[in-house]
């Protein structure tokens, strides 16, 4: 698992605030989208009964 969170480049936090750190586009289109994912993500609870 490390060697290959290593090619990866780290989890998906670690590269959201390493290359937020450095100025790196890739970090802005990780908060776009994840910002869009939890907006899609909260109007679907209401179709699976989720509070």
């Amino acid at each position: 698992m490390g060697y290959g969170a290593r090619l990866s480049g780290g989890c998906n936090i670690g590269a959201y605030f390493s290359a937020l750190a450095s100025g790196s586009m890739s970090a802005w289109i990780w908060v776009a989208a994840a910002f869009f994912g939890s907006w899609i993500g909260l109007r679907l609870r209401p179709m699976f009964h989720l509070p």
